[in-house]
């Protein structure tokens, strides 16, 4: 815009000249009109400009090879909108890398114009859309009429769910051992009562406390208790890294959980968020359950240093002898990694970029290593 002015400038200085010099009426209409015209555009711009809306269209979720996000410019008025444009940033919170692209459209009277923009490149995680500088242009792109910028709207990008293949060479116990139970939600083990209430309708018939009903003149039902402990736990230590390293690591943990699930393995499932600095498990029996975790994994940031959710774990009482747990990581700890594998079944899954890194890390601790080239293609078996 300021080299359009100054373009201006010169031209309305050489129309003045050329008026001065020769003092005719075509000169003088010449200045007229390079006065005038540049009044009548801002004029126009200004009646336009209020009249013009941007809506963002983003989905909830989306699949990485079909995500996208659609603008919809709306010109209502009967005066044609010479250019607008804004400022788009992309920020992936859970990997912090962000993207900026600058968008220009023109809409003509009463014309609605849509512009398209594919998130294909994009990885896995929260994705941020920010809408900002919205300007509308004059015809001649000396003025500008600046809009209030657009509220964040985000995605959460979902993975290529990779194929996975998990062995067990010991029988998995698939319901909690009875050790540790959830102390703010029920759950199916008639073993231990969870509360007592009221029955209301869609109750099952099970749960129908006879006796306490009969003494109390009401209906009453037992909610059961919820075991934690599954045999089997799956975590994710979820650290800053390049996207492509990130992306291949949040793939291969889900698609670990479904092939857990296909098997008929219910496991728990967990990993520290950065952002809320909270350690976060979840038990998981069926797919629903894994599509709502997942959704919690792809929400998070993930933090600065590796280890904290190895910590949290190990503070916890999910950990127990008898527990297998599968530990997804991209930079081990290698001393806590050793000294945990003394007391429980375990396995590392080291996915990488440093080759010479993986290698010595082998030497180290029990561990299947996949590149991020090898997760794209496909992941070896896993024996635990």
């Amino acid at each position: 815009m300021l080299k359009n002015r100054v373009f201006y400038v010169l031209l309305l200085a050489a129309a003045a000249l050329i008026y001065i010099f020769t003092n005719t009426y075509y000169t003088l209409t010449l200045l007229a009109v390079c006065v005038v015209l540049p009044v009548v555009s801002l004029v126009l711009m200004l009646i336009a400009g209020r009249g013009i809306t941007i809506e963002l269209s983003l989905p909830q979720t989306a699949e990485k090879k079909a995500a996208s996000l659609t603008y919809r410019i709306n010109n209502p008025g009967r005066y044609p909108v010479a250019r607008i444009t804004f400022r788009i940033r992309m920020e992936n919170q859970m990997t912090g890398a962000a993207r900026e692209r600058r968008v220009s459209a023109t809409a003509g009277s009463r014309e609605t114009v849509t512009a398209e923009l594919s998130l294909q490149n994009s990885k896995v995680g929260t994705v941020v859309v920010s809408t900002t500088k919205i300007r509308v242009y004059d015809a001649f792109g000396l003025f500008v009429f600046r809009k209030p910028d657009l509220p964040d709207q985000a995605v959460i990008i979902y993975p290529d769910m990779r194929n996975v293949e998990v062995h067990m060479e010991k029988p998995v116990e698939n319901t909690g051992d009875g050790s540790r139970y959830s102390p703010d939600r029920p759950g199916q083990d008639v073993s231990e009562i969870f509360a007592l209430r009221e029955y209301v309708p869609g109750d099952e018939i099970r749960k129908i406390h006879w006796k306490l009903s009969g003494k109390t003149d009401r209906t009453m039902v037992r909610d059961f208790s919820l075991p934690l402990n599954y045999s089997v736990f799956l975590l994710l230590e979820l650290t800053r890294g390049s996207e492509e390293l990130v992306d291949a690591q949040v793939e291969i943990f889900l698609a670990l959980s479904r092939t857990l699930l296909e098997n008929g393995i219910s496991h728990n499932m967990g990993w520290y968020d950065a952002a809320e600095e909270r350690f976060n498990v979840e038990e998981l029996d069926d797919f629903e359950e894994l599509e709502l975790a997942a959704a919690g994994v792809l929400s998070s940031y993930a933090a600065e240093e590796s280890g904290a959710a190895l910590d949290f774990y190990s503070a916890s009482g999910y950990r127990s002898r008898n527990n297998i747990l599968l530990y997804v990581v991209t930079e081990p700890k290698l001393d806590k990694i050793a000294e945990l594998e003394v007391y429980q079944r375990m396995q590392t899954i080291l996915i990488y970029e440093d080759e010479t890194a993986a290698k010595a890390a082998e030497q180290e601790i029990e561990a299947v290593t996949v590149s991020v080239k090898e997760a794209a293609e496909g992941m070896p078996e896993i024996i635990v």
